[in-house]
C-alpha cells in the first residue's frame, strides 16, 4: 500500500464537530391549513416533515426529494405565506444534507432564506440559524468558495471573536414542550466553529497564509475559552488544522509543534482513534524530513500504544506501516572498501 499524505483532507475536528451536535435540524411546529392551495400544501406536507424530523425514523432520500420538490408548484400560488416556503426548502436542504449532496443543499438553503430573510419568530429563529451556519459548509464542499467566506464574514459580523465570551457557553435543548426547543444559540462553541470554517474555505482555496493567520487568530480564543468551559481537548482540531497550514507553507518544524501539542491532548483524553492519528502523521513528516531514525520511533510508539491497548487491528497496521516505511528507505550504496573485500 502507498504511504499516505501528511495529512487527510483538512477538515476541523474539534470546535465543528462539537458544535455540529448541537445543529441538528429542528422541527417547526406544524400550522393549522387554511382554505385552498395552503390547506392542499399542509395536507401533503405535514407527513413528509415528520418523517424526516423524527427521531430514529428512516425513509429513501431520494424518494423523499422528489417528494418535496413535487411540492413546490403549489407554493407558485399567489399569496402562499413565506412561512410555508421557507419550511419546504429548509426540510429539502435537510434531507439533502442527509443524501450527502452539498450543493443541492446550499441551494434549497439559499431558497429558503431567500423567502424569509429573518426569521420573525421563536420558533424559526433556530432553523433559520441553522442553515445560514450549515450553508457555510455546503457551499464550500461544492466549490462555492466566495460564497462561503461572504456568509461566513456576514455572521463574523454579528458575532465579534473578542466578544464571544459574552454568548451561552452551549446550545441546548429544551424537552419541556410538546416538541424539543432549541435555547441558549448561538453558543460559543457555535461561533467558534463559524471561525474555524473560515480557514477552513480559506484552505480549500490554497491561500494557506491567509488560513494560517485565520486559524491563529482562533486558536488565541480558543484556547482561553476551551480551558474555561472544561473542554480543552476540542482544541485537537484547531491544532491539526494550523499543522496542515504549516504543512501546505513548508513551515514542517511548526506543523511537528502542533502535532506533538494534539498528540498530549489525545493521550489525556485517552481518545485512541487521535493518537494512533498524531504517532502516523508524526511519523510521516519525519520520513519526509529526511529523519528516519525518528520515523521509527513514531512508528515504534505507535505499535506501543497498540500493545498497550491490545488492539490487534492497530498492531497490524502498524507492521504493514514498518514494511512500507523500510522499503522507502533509501538504500545504503557499498563503499570502494566494501567492494575490495567482497567475497
Amino acid at each position: 500500500m502507498p504511504l499516505p499524505d501528511l495529512l487527510r483532507r483538512y477538515a476541523g475536528l474539534g470546535l465543528k464537530a462539537l458544535a455540529g451536535a448541537g445543529i441538528g435540524a429542528s422541527s417547526l411546529a406544524l400550522a393549522a391549513p387554511s382554505a385552498g392551495p395552503a390547506k392542499a400544501f399542509e395536507a401533503r406536507f405535514a407527513p413528509l416533515y415528520t418523517t424526516v424530523f423524527t427521531e430514529g425514523g428512516t425513509f429513501s432520500g431520494s424518494a423523499m426529494s422528489a417528494d418535496l420538490q413535487a411540492l413546490e408548484p403549489l407554493l407558485r400560488q399567489p399569496g402562499t405565506a413565506a412561512r410555508d416556503i421557507f419550511r419546504l426548502y429548509y426540510t429539502e436542504a435537510s434531507v439533502y444534507a442527509r443524501r450527502g449532496m452539498p450543493e443541492e443543499a446550499a441551494a434549497a438553503a439559499r431558497r429558503a432564506l431567500a423567502a424569509l430573510p429573518e426569521p420573525g419568530s421563536a420558533e424559526l429563529a433556530y432553523p433559520h440559524f441553522f442553515l445560514r451556519h450549515s450553508s457555510i459548509r455546503w457551499l464550500a464542499d461544492s466549490g462555492q468558495h466566495d460564497a462561503a467566506l461572504k456568509l461566513v464574514h456576514s455572521i463574523q459580523a454579528r458575532y465579534p471573536l473578542q466578544r464571544i465570551a459574552s454568548l451561552p457557553p452551549e446550545m441546548r435543548w429544551d424537552s419541556s414542550g410538546a416538541e424539543p426547543r432549541a435555547r441558549d444559540f448561538p453558543s460559543q462553541l457555535q461561533i467558534l466553529g463559524v471561525y474555524e470554517d473560515e480557514a477552513y474555505v480559506l484552505h480549500e482555496q490554497g491561500r494557506y497564509r491567509e488560513a494560517k493567520q485565520a486559524n491563529m487568530r482562533l486558536l488565541a480564543v480558543a484556547r482561553e475559552r476551551l480551558k474555561a468551559l472544561g473542554m480543552p481537548q476540542q482544541l485537537r482540531g484547531v491544532l491539526t488544522n494550523i499543522a496542515q497550514n504549516c504543512y501546505e507553507l513548508g513551515e514542517l518544524d511548526e506543523a511537528r509543534a502542533y502535532l506533538q501539542e494534539r498528540l498530549q491532548i489525545a493521550l489525556a483524553a485517552q481518545d485512541d482513534a487521535t493518537v494512533y492519528d498524531c504517532y502516523f502523521q508524526l511519523m510521516v513528516l519525519a520520513h519526509e524530513q529526511g529523519q528516519p531514525q525518528q520515523a521509527r520511533q513514531w512508528l515504534s510508539r505507535y505499535g506501543q500504544h497498540a500493545q498497550m491497548r491490545r488492539d490487534g487491528e492497530q498492531l497490524a497496521r502498524a507492521r504493514e506501516l514498518q514494511a512500507e516505511l523500510e522499503s522507502r528507505q533509501p538504500r545504503r550504496q557499498p563503499s570502494v572498501e566494501d567492494r575490495r573485500t567482497a567475497p
